[in-house]
C-alpha cells in the first residue's frame, strides 16, 4: 500500500472514532480484566506512555501505581471522553507515528489495540520507530493487537485477498475493513500474526522478550457469569535496545577514474579500484 492511500484510510479511520467517540466509550468502560497484570511493568514514580489511550481506561491502573501518565489519541473526541472520564489525567491529541514527545521521555509505553488500526508498512514501521525514540534506553514496550485469524473474519479477508489480486482495492491481502455501532461506521484493521509483530519490533529497536495470544474475557454482568468469547489478543512485550541506535537510510557515494568518450559514454578502465561509501551515521 502507498504511503500516500494509507494516510487517507488512516484519516477516515480517526473521523470514524471521533464519530462514535461517545458509543465506543460506552462500551468501553473497564480494562480487559485478562490483560490488567501487564500494568505490572509499571513501577512507581516511573513516567508511562498509553499510545492510543481512547477514553483513558488505561489511566486508573497506572495512577494506582503512582506513576506519571500520559495518553495519546488521534481522535479528538475519544480524548475529550477521557478527559471527562478521568480529570486527573494528562491526555493529548496526537499521531502515533509522530509522537510530540521529545527523546527518552518515558519509562513504559502501553498500546492496547492500536497497531492493528495503522494501514500500510511505512506507517507501521514510523509507529514502532516512534515508541522507540521517546522510551529511555532499556525501556519497556508493551503492545497488543487483534488475533483476526478466526473464522467469524475469514470470509471477509479472503474477499479483500482476491480485490488486492486484482487490483480492485488499495487494501492489502490481509487488511479488512469492519464497521462499528448503530450506524455502522468502517473503520481499517490489518490482521497481524505473532511472526509479522515480532519482526517489526526487532527490525526497529526492540529486542522481544515475550509475545503470546491471550483469549479475550467478556466482563461479568452483575450477579451472572462471564461467557465465552472467541476473540484473542497478541500480546508482546519488548525492550528498547540499548546497544546500538536505529539505522538511518544511507547514502553511497561512488569514485571511479575514467574519461568520457568522444560519443559520450563514459570509459572506466576496470584495472582501476571503483570505491563505494556507505554512510550509516
Amino acid at each position: 500500500m502507498k504511503e500516500e492511500e494509507a494516510q487517507k484510510i488512516a484519516a477516515e479511520t480517526r473521523k470514524t472514532y471521533d464519530r462514535v467517540a461517545e458509543e465506543f466509550s460506552a462500551s468501553r468502560s473497564k480494562f480487559w480484566d485478562e490483560l490488567a497484570f501487564l500494568v505490572e511493568y509499571t513501577k512507581r514514580g516511573g513516567d508511562v506512555l498509553d499510545i492510543g489511550c481512547g477514553n483513558g481506561r488505561l489511566f486508573p491502573l497506572i495512577n494506582e501505581r503512582h506513576a506519571q501518565y500520559t495518553g495519546i489519541d488521534y481522535s479528538g473526541g475519544l480524548i475529550r471522553e477521557a478527559q471527562r472520564l478521568h480529570p486527573l489525567g494528562k491526555f493529548v491529541v496526537g499521531d502515533a507515528t509522530a509522537l510530540p514527545f521529545p527523546d527518552d521521555t518515558f519509562d513504559v509505553a502501553y498500546s492496547f489495540a492500536t497497531v492493528h488500526h495503522i494501514p500500510g508498512n511505512e506507517l507501521r514501521t514510523k509507529f514502532f520507530r516512534e515508541a522507540a525514540r521517546v522510551l529511555r534506553p532499556g525501556g519497556i514496550f508493551v503492545l497488543t493487537a487483534w488475533e483476526l485469524w478466526n473464522l467469524h473474519h475469514f470470509g471477509k479477508l479472503l474477499v479483500t485477498a482476491l480485490q488486492s489480486i486484482l487490483g480492485l482495492t488499495p487494501l492489502g491481502a490481509r487488511d479488512l475493513m469492519l464497521t462499528f455501532g448503530k450506524n455502522k461506521e468502517p473503520r481499517y484493521l490489518h490482521t497481524f500474526t505473532e511472526r509479522e509483530l515480532f519482526a517489526l519490533l526487532t527490525q526497529n529497536g526492540f529486542a522481544v522478550t515475550n509475545i503470546s495470544t491471550i483469549a479475550h474475557l467478556p466482563h461479568r454482568e452483575k450477579g451472572g457469569r462471564a461467557g465465552r468469547s472467541s476473540e484473542k489478543n497478541i500480546v508482546v512485550v519488548a525492550k528498547k535496545n540499548t546497544n546500538s541506535p536505529l539505522p538511518k537510510p544511507f547514502e553511497l557515494s561512488f569514485k571511479w577514474s575514467g574519461e568520457p568518450r568522444k560519443d559520450g559514454v563514459l570509459a572506466i578502465d576496470p584495472l582501476k579500484e571503483i570505491e563505494v561509501f556507505s554512510c550509516l551515521s
